[in-house]
């Protein structure tokens, strides 16, 4: 998936992740806090802040241990909220780590990794549409 952008929503009060497939164009709104909208437009606006910032730090910290992340997967969609898991390399080892979306995008996007979401949370989204 591409993320497209950070928006802010009616009403202003919370922000959204506009996410896109790349090939099935299938689309996927977060609703994230602001902090976390903040983190995810840093790297889209290549935003160079002069001290890292925490998924900076995160990303540093791996290196550090030899770790490197390899992609995340927008893996779930249960009670309206949305679950992600970073899949890692550490000493040729895939290591899977459960995350928020938002703290998984803002690291694949500072990482350069790809970003995907299964069917279980497209279909979520789906569903979870308000009607029009």
């Amino acid at each position: 998936m591409e993320v497209l952008g950070v928006a802010a929503t009616q009403g202003g009060d919370q922000p959204a992740v506009l996410l896109r497939g790349k090939g099935e164009k299938r689309e996927l709104t977060l609703f994230v806090g602001p902090l976390e909208a903040q983190s995810i437009a840093v790297p889209l606006q290549r935003i160079k802040p002069p001290r890292p910032l925490t998924h900076d730090l995160t990303l540093s910290l791996l290196a550090t241990f030899h770790s490197h992340l390899r992609r995340i997967i927008i893996s779930d969609f249960r009670e309206n909220t949305y679950y992600a898991t970073i899949y890692l390399e550490a000493d040729g080892k895939e290591i899977t780590v459960d995350s928020r979306p938002s703290d998984a995008i803002a690291l694949a996007l500072r990482a350069g990794v790809p970003i995907y979401a299964n069917a279980k949370a497209l279909n979520g989204a789906k569903s979870n549409q308000l009607p029009q």
